[in-house]
């Protein structure tokens, strides 16, 4: 047994408690002598006795228990040894005593605790759910310890195979040292199936177009098998081979020429029957093709976009044309190209996802894009408030209301219990959408219905746009589908009404009974009231035969959508076409307004053009053709490091009547093309790649010298942005860290300025985890860790409660006994100073001193008088009875001074000294 202290530091607090005794013993606070004797060391005491037990006090105590933690890897690696793992815990904790105890920890990614210290010996091996594609034995071996440290003693038992793949294990065992703990391990072989593995593939970062590049690839099998070897270009196979793979490493090359421009990624892949890992089967690799960039065309419908198509390739371009189910899903899809048409492309058929991956590659990668117009596209392609109305030089909005219409729209809006989840999330975020894009004082009323009908907004003049969306998007998931009481409603409120246009738009994803007459309805409404319909069905289950044949009735427009990403588009657009008038038909002849190289393909004049699509110019674009209206025409600006353009008739020439014709149409359409696509001034630098943990560590080195701040922007195949670190490692040379999740990321590095000026990007691929590599037991690590834990490498359980090097110890604190011994002596001071010293204390110090003295904290008896036998006045007091004892002047009673019976308070009776004192010397 002894006795610690947690924070003995905490003890020099008694320095500046001596210091306040010492002011306390020098101030003049009037005590008597016998009081201040036992005042200061009491009142040291007691500030003694509250500094040591904030010094946290214990008694320590040795115990002779084992305290073990077991730590289990239970990483992809070892997947297979956890019930073997855990039998041999069981087979330890049926040999320890009974006052030994046991925690256990998984180790993963992270470490997690399983069971915490106790002497019970059953325990559960359901585990924890962690993250199992990296073995990180640092943190298990850190986790344990401070399991231990209340002990001061222990040992950790290490299941695993050694294969570390995040931390440092080493640093953290040399700690334990210090702890008292000691380390054991248990060696485990990894999985021992059959795995087939890609271990690398590696082709020429730059080659040209039509080179023949050099596919080198690396196939490591545990055993002798065949297996199937193919590889994909941008998602298209280009290579499918049959090949014979023998136990370890075997190499494979192939020659291909690759013709599509800008930056491709190719994907490796080997199939084996009875691979038991399947994610080491793939790895990707990135080239940058340089020759003539690429034009992809997207065309809402198909050899619509014939004669654009035509004037481009006759320019020497590249040129894909796909439609809008085809377009790309993944970053690298677009980055390939060097400028991106959408020609009359509607926005329902294109999600959002894929919107916002354009914007990606606009804006941080350079990619130009286009837009040209159709009726189904621009404003009436619902691309109004969505990222491709972001990148464009135009607004959807018209710029003048002269001619806007007085309009009313009434939302019925299908709330079932089908609705429920994404798909009415979306639909209220759609109906809130189309309402911001209406203004003030039109009319709207929004019905949701489920087997009844509620009223969420009334059919009335808009006065707060807000209100009305944040009530839309209150709606929730209600019962059964009844469509005609929802619809029914809508039309009684909005057809009495003073409106030019009077529009309904019913949204359902599910069948209804016929509870009504659903074509007399709509057909009175339609004659009699100018009311429309138009209906959006949602999903495979909805009633999509009445949808289409209620919109036939109401003569507007039916939609049948199936990706539900795609309804706002769908609801921005029918409101679009509701409260606008946007085709402009009158033919005209286009104004030139802005100088630039386009002019020059106007100086001979322009052909006539029929139609266009009304859109508002933003601020910063530059205008090269308008119309009569001022409208734009033709429109350009830069959109972060992408170029943009608005055509705003179309291109196969129903809109514009003779300029397809035209013998300016080619080159027009060259320069418009050639300048979305910008020039690659790329300075060169160097790209090295590791992986260190879980991080992706890339070096970038050029030959300058000079030190220049860089930044770096890392965007995954998703398009999402990665968190980056940047530091310049050397003159010239940066490093670029950021975390590494399998898969293909995009890296530019931009100078740090207002404007962000690139000066080089590339993309990488992040390959498998190196937990799934194939590797064997490291018995070396292992056998570190137990030199430097001072442990041993154990094959027995009962091992793991042998007795340890160093006694654990257990503590009990008793600082509370010291807090409360504080305030008992505190309470005893205070009643000192109020009441004073006892009795037998106070008398005990008058024998030596029989004069009358006056202390505040001693109450003066009251003195009384007699006669004596010879006449004389005589006093009961200890003085009198001594004469010849001297008195100080001060500390005489004269007769003519009169004693009160008792000093109730110290004031009292020093104001009284005082009045005897004055009167005496009068």
């Amino acid at each position: 047994m002894g006795f610690e202290l947690d924070y003995p530091l905490v003890l020099l607090l008694l320095i500046p408690a001596i210091v306040v005794i010492v002011v306390f013993i020098r101030s003049k606070i009037q005590l008597s002598n016998s009081v201040k004797k036992v005042i200061i060391p009491l009142r040291f005491l007691i500030l003694a006795l509250l500094i040591v037990s904030l010094a946290i006090p214990n008694i320590v105590f040795t115990t002779t228990s084992v305290h073990t933690v077991f730590l289990i890897d239970r990483s992809d690696s070892i997947e297979n040894s956890n019930n073997e793992m855990t039998a041999f815990i069981r087979e330890a904790v049926a040999e320890k005593k009974h006052d030994d105890s046991f925690a256990i920890v998984s180790i993963g990614k992270d470490a997690r605790v399983e069971r915490m210290l106790s002497t019970d010996k059953s325990f559960s091996s359901n585990w924890n759910v962690i993250q199992t594609d990296f073995t990180n034995i640092e943190a298990g071996i850190q986790l344990g310890s401070s399991l231990l440290a209340k002990e001061r003693a222990g040992r950790i038992v290490l299941l695993s195979d050694g294969n570390e793949t995040i931390g440092n294990a080493l640093e953290q065992a040399k700690i334990l040292k210090e702890q008292g703990i000691s380390l054991d391990v248990v060696s485990f072989e990894p999985n021992d199936a059959k795995d087939v593995a890609l271990e690398d593939f590696s082709l020429p970062r730059q080659v040209f177009k039509g080179e023949q590049a050099n596919l080198a690839i690396s196939v490591k099998s545990s055993e002798e098998t065949t297996g199937l070897l193919r590889i994909s270009l941008n998602n298209e196979m280009i290579i499918q081979d049959e090949v014979d793979l023998k136990e370890g490493v075997n190499a494979f090359r192939y020659l291909y020429p690759l013709e599509k421009s800008g930056m491709n990624r190719l994907r490796a892949e080997i199939i084996a029957d009875g691979d038991s890992i399947l994610e080491n089967n793939q790895l990707s690799a990135i080239t940058t093709i340089t020759g003539s960039p690429k034009i992809l065309i997207v065309e809402g419908q198909e050899k619509t976009s014939t004669p654009l198509q035509e004037a481009l390739q006759s320019s020497g371009l590249d040129v894909d044309t796909i439609t809008p189910p085809k377009l790309p899903t993944e970053l690298n899809g677009y980055l390939q190209y060097g400028t991106i048409v959408f020609n009359n492309v509607s926005g329902m058929k294109v999600s959002e996802k894929q919107m916002e991956l354009i914007e990606k590659a606009v804006k941080d990668f350079g990619v130009g894009f286009i837009m040209t117009g159709g009726n189904e596209s621009f404003a009436l392609g619902g691309f109004k408030n969505t990222p491709i109305e972001t990148i464009l030089p135009v607004e959807m909005e018209i710029k003048t209301e002269e001619d806007i219409p007085s309009v009313g729209i009434v939302y019925v809006i299908d709330r079932s219990g089908s609705m429920m989840g994404q798909r009415l999330e979306l639909a209220k975020e759609a109906a809130a959408r189309s309402i911001e894009l209406l203004r003030e004082g039109d009319t709207v009323g929004v019905i949701a219905f489920d087997d009844r009908t509620w009223q969420i907004v009334d059919t009335e003049p808009m006065t707060n746009i807000k209100e009305v969306t944040d009530n839309v998007l209150g709606i929730t998931a209600g019962g059964g589908t009844d469509i005609y009481p929802g619809l029914h409603e809508a039309y009684m409120q909005i057809q009495e009404l003073d409106l030019q246009r009077k529009h309904i738009i019913l949204l359902t994803d599910g069948e209804s009974p016929e509870t009504g007459n659903y074509q007399q309805l709509i057909e009175t409404g339609r004659d009699d009231h100018n009311v429309t319909l138009s209906t959006i069905a949602v999903g495979d289950g909805a009633d999509h035969f009445l949808l289409d044949t209620l919109a036939e009735y109401g003569t507007g427009r039916f939609y049948a959508v199936y990706d539900e990403t795609t309804i706002p588009s769908v609801l921005s657009r029918e409101t679009m076409l509701t409260t606008r008038t946007y085709i402009e038909d009158n033919p005209f002849y286009p104004m030139v307004v802005s100088g630039n190289e386009w002019t020059t393909h106007f100086t001979k004049g322009v052909p006539q053009m029929n139609a266009y699509i009304a859109t508002t110019s933003k601020d910063r674009a530059s205008v090269v053709l308008s119309s009569e209206k001022e409208d734009p025409v033709l429109v350009r600006w830069q959109y972060g490091l992408g170029k943009t353009v608005a055509w705003t008739s179309d291109v196969k020439g129903e809109w514009s009547g003779q300029w397809a014709a035209w013998e300016q149409w080619a080159p027009l359409w060259n320069d418009i093309i050639t300048w979305t696509i910008g020039a690659n001034q790329q300075e060169p630098f160097d790209m090295t790649q590791k992986r260190e943990g879980t991080k992706s560590v890339v070096t970038f080195s050029t030959e300058e010298e000079q030190a220049r701040p860089l930044d770096a922007n890392v965007v995954n195949e998703s398009g999402q942005e990665v968190e980056t670190t940047v530091r310049m490692t050397a003159p010239g040379q940066y490093e670029v860290s950021f975390e590494a999740i399998e898969g293909m990321h995009y890296v530019q590095l931009v100078e740090k300025d207002e404007e962000s000026t690139p000066v080089f990007q590339t993309g990488l691929t992040i390959p498998y985890p190196e937990e799934y590599k194939m590797l064997p037991t490291n018995e070396t690590l292992l056998q570190s860790l137990a030199k430097v834990g001072e442990g041993a490498a154990i094959t027995n359980g009962k091992d793991a409660f042998r007795e340890l090097n160093t006694r654990p110890v257990s503590k009990q604190s008793i600082s509370h006994y010291f807090i409360l011994l504080a305030f008992f002596l505190f309470f005893i001071e205070v009643a000192i100073r109020r009441f004073g010293l006892p009795s037998f204390v106070v008398s005990k110090g008058k024998k030596t001193n029989p004069t009358v003295t006056v202390d505040p904290y001693v109450p003066i008896r009251p003195t009384t008088k007699r006669l004596s036998s010879n006449g004389k006045q005589q006093s009961n007091d200890a003085t009198q009875k001594d004469s010849t004892i001297p008195k100080r002047k001060e500390e005489v009673v004269t007769k003519k001074q009169r004693v009160e019976p008792s000093l109730p308070a110290s004031s009292d009776t020093m104001k009284r000294l005082l009045e005897a004192k004055n009167r005496k010397r009068r």
